[in-house]
């Protein structure tokens, strides 16, 4: 009988860990802003294969400070739309997050229509990652 109760204390164990790595429980963390930080990156790129969902956490895990970005802005939505999707994982909260994304503020750039062509680029690859991600903009860029 106690190797019963042993084994479901094994499978209980197992499927916290399960949980732990698709999505990490914040409250009782070391730096909780940082983890929910993560654990947001994390949910909007869960379904992708391992060797995009670095690039894919890279695009839609939001910095701890938006003040220094170059684009505060953007950065600002990201955060709030990365808060308001929580109930969403994987590929709706990617579209979700990107239906609510403050579109590149192109007025303060250099050449702000080769802003405006890269933004409109992004946005047509939107669910590539890596390098599949940078052809893709490259090809839509006209650059």
């Amino acid at each position: 009988m106690r190797w019963i109760a042993g084994i479901a204390v094994l499978c209980g164990m197992l499927l916290s860990g399960v949980a732990f790595a698709a999505a990490p429980d914040c409250r009782n963390a070391i730096a909780p802003q940082r983890c929910e930080i993560a654990r947001q990156g994390t949910l909007s790129c869960s379904d992708l294969p391992p060797d995009q969902q670095r690039a894919c956490q890279q695009e839609y895990t939001p910095p701890l400070n938006c003040r220094r970005n170059r684009d505060s802005r953007r950065c600002d939505s990201l955060v709030a739309a990365q808060q308001s999707c929580d109930r969403f994982v994987g590929a709706q909260r990617r579209q979700c997050v990107r239906a609510q994304l403050a579109p590149s503020d192109c007025s303060r750039a250099a050449d702000p229509v080769r802003c405006r062509r890269q933004a409109d680029a992004d946005a047509t690859c939107a669910e590539h990652f890596g390098a599949e991600r940078r052809s893709c903009v490259t090809r839509h860029s006209g650059n």
